[in-house]
């Protein structure tokens, strides 16, 4: 009896809702708790969980399903160890960093993202993406195709695991001179095209919907061969 309601306490404990967005400086260890605030679908209004000031550290907390908002905003170089989305909502995380700052994705998962994870708006910064696990999802990875303000932006994905892609794994503005350099991708009943890996596009900053310009290989701006893409 004892030991079943210390274990009720202990669940209880690590489950929080919060009504606002928490600003983070710092390393925030979170211990795996599970923390959220709302979700209103694919709103581009709503606020994010939680906000990292340049330089935070963000580590083992799970986003908890219908009330992970718009993730998380990074405003610098920040780091993401371990983080969980048990059901994205409208991005899992953005990356808002300017020139020579980087987003570095440590690990952790995300379930259920419509769109897209990992949103990049920060124009001359990087996201790097490693041992990261994602299922039904529509992108991992989109560099922003109509922002107001557009230059180039760098990902690299490395050493992660895929599961029921829709659309592609990453998204990038070959006319900005993005780049997105992939390495040990395995995605789960992987043929070729199916999903889609790296596909090129040409963004624009006047909100109109960007062009497609398809699945590109080692170009020089998807920098990604077939060897470096697995079926598990």
């Amino acid at each position: 009896m004892y030991s079943k309601l210390l274990l009720g306490l202990c669940l209880t404990a690590v489950i929080s809702s919060v009504s606002a967005t928490t600003t983070i400086s710092g390393t925030k260890d979170y211990g795996g708790a599970t923390v959220g605030t709302a979700c209103d679908g694919q709103s581009e209004s709503q606020q994010p969980v939680f906000v990292l000031t340049d330089g935070a550290t963000l580590k083992n907390v799970h986003l908890k399903a219908g009330a992970a908002a718009d993730g998380v905003h990074c405003l610098g170089s920040c780091t993401l160890s371990s983080v969980v989305w048990d059901d994205v909502c409208e991005d899992a995380a953005t990356m808002k960093g300017g020139s020579g700052k980087t987003m570095t994705v440590s690990g952790g998962t995300a379930y259920s993202a419509s769109d897209k994870v990992f949103q990049h708006n920060g124009i001359g910064s990087t996201i790097k993406i490693s041992g990261f696990y994602a299922k039904t999802i529509g992108k991992l990875y989109r560099s922003c195709g109509n922002c107001s303000s557009q230059g180039a932006r760098y990902v690299t994905v490395s050493n992660t695991k895929l599961e029921a892609v829709s659309a592609a794994v990453v998204g990038i503005n070959k006319n900005y001179g993005d780049t997105a350099t992939i390495t040990g991708l395995q995605i789960k009943g992987y043929t070729s095209g199916s999903p889609k890996v790296c596909v090129e596009y040409t963004g624009n900053n006047t909100g109109a919907e960007p062009t497609s310009l398809g699945e590109k290989w080692n170009d020089g701006y998807c920098k990604v061969t077939t060897s470096n893409v697995t079926s598990y």
